[in-house]
């Protein structure tokens, strides 16, 4: 008889490849330790991680913790304290329960687990080596559980080789604690790299305050309440006001019976909510909780337990939809915050959102970005002579991205769109200007040919080919008095590694802080309001854009000009006189490449007059 093709796996087998479901890097272990030591009853949570958590990853928890023989059952594939019977799985109240995370990540590192159970003298420790259980032994009891895991994927070499540095996997672990750590306010958190506190949350019953330390005090300020119920559907959290976006939508954090969940019909309430609101391109900030009977949310339909299928999903986007929108509503009527009526307690939270004191008013917000403040000084002209206007005016901004966008001009120019193509090149300041159209588009007159510049697009290149000339530096304004911006720590740390970068385009920023980094100078002719918002972008695409840092540095430098340009530049609907116009066309006349912004977009658009003439049924 032949040996039969199917066999059955050992289970250190099983083991790794459950792991690769579970663990894909360090943030995947904090993740399920952070979600276990919270089933634990837990009140205060600690992360120390070394080398990103390459080097290793230490976990303690005052929760319950457990007996020897319970430390042992739990590093069993399915042994879990969580379920009992396959009812359980339609109606799960825990955070964890699948009984794999623990023999899996033990399976891929050198784990230690030290616990035990309350009022006992002693405790366990159990050390485990590639899935090896290699000692079992009394130790102090820890009053609660400590796991510390030791190089991670030293046994599998393959999955090792595709982590990404210390910095990329730090940041994919930090914003793994800020998830964890928004979902609870009433537990203390606090996350130590290298040695360097990063995160230092202690408990509260409210939700902004913890809003505030793990995302900062501006962003909570930023954010105005929202409470709604219909039926066994209920909403509580915190929504950005409309002034308030970023260029990514690492901002919305959402919660489904206090687990977050990365979930495409939550998602796309919110962005439907707030779109016509906030900029095309901008995401809105939120941190929502959902809460639903369990039996009507599937929450084992991934491995990590990030996304969730719900019995009614129409019925949830339209609940989440129409409560933004009522929220955004009263945003714009600029009505008075609960304090300021003498209601400052509301109704009770539960311990996972807590309700949520209220800030400043959007109407007193868009007051301190209509009135320039004089504490900087006078705004320094800019190359068309105009004071930037706040960037929040512009109703559609730049998308896309630079690369690639001389490709597109030199296939433009083989086509005879643009001038070029053997053409003499054209003298912008000899354009006859007719007048501004939609305050958006300048129409011009050049011989028998209607000229249409979108003045955005234009303003953008000529500041865009000033920051990138003068031997890749640009001179720098300095401010009289910084302006000092509230982040999250791993934004602070983003910016300050990326402060070279920026000082040779003439931004200079330094961190001032733990979660503050102070923007010190920018360049000469540049507003101030409009580089603050480029280097807050900037920082979300450093965490967005973790792992690239084999790029080259002109690239990046490239993107950095772009984005500057783009928010120091005339916007739509912004009036321009005729000198202002006469200006811009001059300086489109002394730069190379007028005929697109950095991200592409077409800045002028000619049609001959035998094209305009058929549009009127004309022969000539």
């Amino acid at each position: 008889m032949t040996e039969p093709r199917i066999r059955v796996l050992d289970d250190r087998v099983i083991n790794k490849i459950a792991a690769g479901e579970v663990v894909e890097r360090p943030a995947s272990v904090v993740k399920e330790l952070l979600e276990n030591a919270l089933d634990a009853e837990a009140s205060r949570i600690e992360v120390e991680v070394e080398g990103g958590g390459r080097t290793a990853i230490t976990v303690r928890d005052d929760g319950v913790g457990m007996s020897r023989q319970e430390a042992l059952l739990c590093l069993q594939r399915h042994a879990t304290s969580k379920i009992r019977s396959d009812e359980d799985l339609f109606r799960v109240t825990t955070l964890g329960f699948r009984g794999e995370a623990i023999p899996s990540i033990a399976s891929v590192s050198r784990f230690e687990l030290l616990t035990g159970r309350p009022g006992e003298d002693v405790g366990t420790r159990v050390l485990v080596d590639g899935g090896e259980l290699r000692r079992t032994e009394d130790a102090p009891n820890p009053g609660g559980t400590e796991i510390r895991v030791g190089r991670l994927f030293f046994n599998t070499p393959v999955r090792a080789k595709f982590l990404k540095s210390p910095r990329t996997e730090m940041s994919h672990l930090s914003a793994a604690v800020h998830r964890v750590a928004l979902s609870c306010p009433q537990v203390a958190f606090r996350l130590v790299s290298d040695g360097r506190t990063l995160l230092d949350a202690p408990p509260t019953m409210e939700l902004a305050p913890r809003v505030a330390a793990v995302l900062g005090r501006k962003t909570a300020a930023g954010m105005r309440p929202i409470q709604a119920a219909r039926g066994d559907l209920r909403l509580e959290g915190l929504v950005s006001e409309p002034s308030e976006h970023r260029s990514a939508a690492s901002g919305l954090y959402l919660y489904v019976n206090g687990r977050f969940v990365k979930d495409r019909t939550l998602v796309g309430s919110v962005l439907s909510a707030y779109r016509g609101v906030v900029p095309r391109g901008r995401y809105p900030l939120a941190v929502l909780f959902l809460d639903l009977p369990p039996d009507r949310v599937d929450v084992n339909v991934h491995p990590t337990k990030v996304e969730v299928r719900f019995q009614q999903s129409g019925e949830i986007w339209r609940f989440l939809g129409s409560a933004l929108t009522d929220a955004i509503s009263a945003m714009a009527a600029g009505g008075e915050r609960p304090e300021a009526r003498g209601e400052a307690s509301g109704p009770s939270w539960p311990a996972r959102a807590p309700r949520l004191p209220l800030g400043r008013s959007l109407a007193s917000r868009a007051m301190d970005r209509a009135v320039p403040s004089d504490e900087g000084g006078p705004p320094v002209p800019d190359p068309i002579g105009r004071a930037a206007a706040p960037p929040e005016r512009e109703g559609r901004a730049c998308s896309g991205h630079a690369s690639g966008w001389m490709d597109r001009l030199a296939r433009a120019v083989e086509r005879g769109d643009a001038w070029g193509a053997g053409r003499q090149r054209p003298v912008f300041s000899d354009l006859e200007f007719l007048g501004q159209f939609d305050r958006t588009f300048l129409l011009c007159q050049a011989g028998r040919e209607l000229v249409v510049l979108d003045q955005h697009a234009a303003h953008e290149r000529v500041i865009f080919e000033r920051l990138r000339g003068g031997a890749g530096r640009t001179p720098t304004q300095r401010l009289l008095v910084p302006e000092l911006m509230e982040l999250d720590r791993s934004r602070v740390l983003a910016l300050g590694e990326a402060a070279p970068l920026l000082q040779g385009l003439g931004v200079e920023v330094s961190v001032f802080g733990e979660d503050t980094v102070a923007l010190q100078g920018v360049p000469a002719g540049v507003s101030p309001t409009r580089v603050r918002r480029a280097v807050l972008d900037l920082a979300e695409e450093v965490l967005a854009g973790a792992g690239r840092e084999r790029r080259v540095v002109e690239a990046l430098r490239y993107e950095i000009a772009a984005l500057v340009a783009c928010h120091s530049a005339v916007r739509a609907q912004d009036p321009l006189g005729r000198d202002e116009v006469r200006t811009l066309l001059g300086q489109l006349d002394r730069i190379e490449h007028a005929f697109a912004c950095p991200h592409g977009r077409p800045t002028v658009v000619r049609f001959p007059r035998d094209e305009v003439a058929r549009w009127f049924v004309r022969d000539s």
